[in-house]
């Protein structure tokens, strides 16, 4: 079957001309792409290009993946013949390309629109700046800070083969820092027993390399790390810098196979922290972990059928005017963490039903509402934290009306029971 899919692309360069569609025709066939500028009426909104990709695959299903690897292939032609950088920013649509039929509705694979901000995790206070102070005041070895760049270079990359990557180069690091001076034995690598030399009658020995190294480290920083576990990142780190990804090994690695980052995140961040004098973590220092450092997105795809103009020369209008999918977030943009209030059921039944009359602060009483659970015959309540900035101030100016009523009754009697 014959597909056209729709990607932004983010990049340091653009087309000439804002008129002019550049193609690029795959000399085997594998595919057609066209590639223009997005014109952009202020500096607020960033600068994306148009690539259209006309491709083949078996389903619609199974066009998806076909076509993130042909667009990774368009992208890595374009930075290596302009040395200029391209990065994917969305995928808009992928739809039914097929021509050979006079069909007017088309089957289409249409993204939600992107939100453009997510909102971080409320983390830091006080405990953690005072973490660093006491961890500062051990003198880091310039090896250590070089570890340290790439554990947050692998915690911020956004590929999981690049955090793999940067997580092993800082493993490496630390591993040759404190790299034993005790001699080693080479192994036999079938049944790890140490080598003999026959002419020589004796075990030769050697300082440990860097493979070796690494493997004392691991075992060293995680007691539950054993030799499969070191094996499965040495064969991993092997095939990435011979030039396979992590998708493509998936047979040979955990399920889901970006776990494996996860594992060697893990067991760095333990190696980093044994660089620091033990006393330190006696329970006073603040350290944060991620439950995975793989940065997954959700979105929403939505399977439609509608009409797709062609053009003179067969290719598809895919503007879509008119036609967006769209995922909302919980409310506006939050940076502080959220408090949760305690009310009784009838004040709950209050609530609700305010939170279906038409007003103002409608939405703000939505989300109180919708964000709910019971505990000791109460009613627990998530509220954001601009929503209780609202409220509290709602209550302290002691403004008039049944919903202003109905929280300061909530807030008031117990002095604001939130967390």
């Amino acid at each position: 079957m014959h597909f056209v899919a729709n990607y932004e692309i983010g990049s340091d360069v653009s087309v000439i001309a804002d008129d002019l569609v550049l193609m690029i025709n795959h000399p085997g066939g594998v595919f057609k792409a066209q590639i223009k500028n997005i014109p952009r009426a202020d500096f607020t909104t960033p600068f994306l290009l148009s690539l259209h990709i006309y491709f083949e695959a078996p389903d619609l299903e199974e066009a998806k993946e076909t076509a993130e690897d042909l667009m990774a292939s368009c992208l890595n032609m374009l930075a290596f013949t302009t040395g200029a950088g391209f990065r994917k920013h969305r995928i808009r649509q992928i739809v039914d390309a097929d021509t050979s039929s006079t069909k007017a509705v088309r089957d289409v694979l249409m993204w939600a629109e992107k939100v453009k901000y997510e909102d971080p995790q409320p983390f830091l206070d006080n405990a953690n700046a005072t973490s660093i102070e006491r961890l500062l005041a051990h003198d880091i070895p310039p090896a250590i800070q070089r570890a340290l760049r790439w554990y947050r270079l692998g915690i911020d990359a956004s590929s999981p083969d690049d955090q793999f990557t940067y997580f092993w180069f800082s493993l490496e690091i630390v591993a040759e820092f404190q790299k034993p001076t005790e001699k080693v034995h080479d192994k036999c690598p079938h049944c790890q027993e140490p080598l003999y030399c026959e002419n020589c009658e004796t075990h030769p020995t050697h300082r440990p390399y860097a493979k070796q190294a690494i493997r004392a480290l691991m075992k060293a920083a995680d007691q539950e790390c054993d030799d499969a576990t070191v094996s499965l990142l040495d064969r991993t780190r092997n095939r990435l810098m011979h030039g396979a990804t992590l998708r493509e090994i998936e047979n040979s690695l955990p399920n889901p196979h970006e776990h494996v980052v996860d594992i060697l995140g893990r067991i760095l961040w333990r190696a980093l922290v044994m660089q620091f004098p033990e006393d330190l973590f006696d329970g006073t220092v603040v350290m944060g972990v991620p439950s995975t450092y793989v940065h997954y997105k959700a979105n929403a795809v939505a399977h439609v059928q509608t009409v797709v103009p062609i053009d003179s020369e067969g290719h598809f209008d895919l503007s879509f005017k008119g036609v967006t999918v769209e995922a909302k977030p919980l409310g506006p943009p939050q940076s502080a963490a959220p408090s949760v209030i305690r009310m009784t059921h009838e004040q709950y039944d209050r609530l609700r039903k305010l939170s279906y009359q038409e007003s103002e602060h409608q939405a703000i009483l939505e989300r109180v509402r919708s964000h709910i659970q019971e505990q000791d015959d109460h009613i627990l309540a998530l509220v954001l934290a601009t929503d209780m900035f609202l409220i509290r101030r709602a209550v302290e100016m002691k403004q008039e009306g049944a919903w202003q009523s109905l929280f300061r009754e909530i807030l008031e009697p117990t002095g604001g029971d939130d967390a």
